[in-house]
């Protein structure tokens, strides 16, 4: 009986081992993406994307480390609109009737471009207590061209194609960024939630459309090489053309 108790409890000893082994299996914690990656052409690359889509195509977004959020928290740049807006070298879309105009303005960013402020980055508090920020580039005003890979862009903003990307940390801190291209102005929409686990993909994606479309700087921009693509996959832009402010 005492033999048949022991191997019981030897049985019972193992089976916990097992349990336990497969339990710390399945809490393992996923290959957690940090920084850029490879860079595009090294033999590393393809593989990073590949991990990367297969994450994305699972669970609809991607999880990162808090750097990788980092780019999106500005607030410490955040600067009054009236003066960040008055020193532009482009006009900024009118928001006064979209959804922004019943937010609380944070502030604004202007960034430069070969010494033309073409760039522009505007804060929001929404009344859900969730901060958006829409950046928008004319790149008439400074000549700069931009590729996009099709294949990237499944969602459509209006009739621009455009790329979702969502990214959240292990502990839940998360970003959710639509941009597209509207004739020459580039934009980006950024919500610091996850619009996929919320259920809210399409409000985002109407939100960007509710954007009027801009004016550019320059209508009359010198002609220019389009991108091609190199033997690598990548990219190859152009030398740019002669640009006089």
């Amino acid at each position: 009986m005492k033999k048949k108790i022991r191997l019981l409890a030897v049985v019972f000893v193992v089976a916990l081992a097992c349990g336990y082994a497969l339990l710390s299996l399945a809490r393992a914690p996923k290959e957690i993406a940090c920084g850029l990656g490879p860079p595009p052409g090294s033999k590393e690359f393809a593989a990073f994307e590949a991990r990367q889509q297969a994450e994305v195509q699972q669970t609809g977004y991607e999880i990162v480390c808090d750097g990788n959020l980092a780019r999106y928290d500005i607030r410490s740049k955040l600067r009054p609109f009236a003066v960040v807006v008055s020193k532009l070298d482009f006009q900024p879309v009118d928001l006064t009737a979209t959804p922004f105009n019943y937010f609380s303005i944070l502030g604004a960013v202007a960034e430069s471009v070969s010494g033309i402020k073409s760039r522009l980055y505007r804060s929001f508090k929404m009344p859900d207590g969730h901060t958006v920020t829409l950046f928008e580039h004319d790149m008439s005003a400074d000549g700069v061209h931009s590729y996009r890979n099709p294949k990237d862009e499944p969602e459509r903003v209006n009739d621009s194609p455009a790329r979702l990307i969502v990214l959240q940390t292990p502990g839940g801190k998360a970003v959710s960024v639509i941009s597209w291209n509207e004739g020459r102005r580039m934009y980006e929409l950024w919500l610091d939630a996850n619009v996929i686990l919320k259920g809210k993909k399409q409000q985002f994606i109407a939100f960007a459309a509710s954007i009027p479309k801009s004016n550019p700087a320059r209508k009359d921009e010198p002609p220019y090489t389009p991108v091609s693509i190199g033997d690598d996959g990548t990219p190859v832009f152009p030398e740019p053309p002669e640009y006089i402010k």
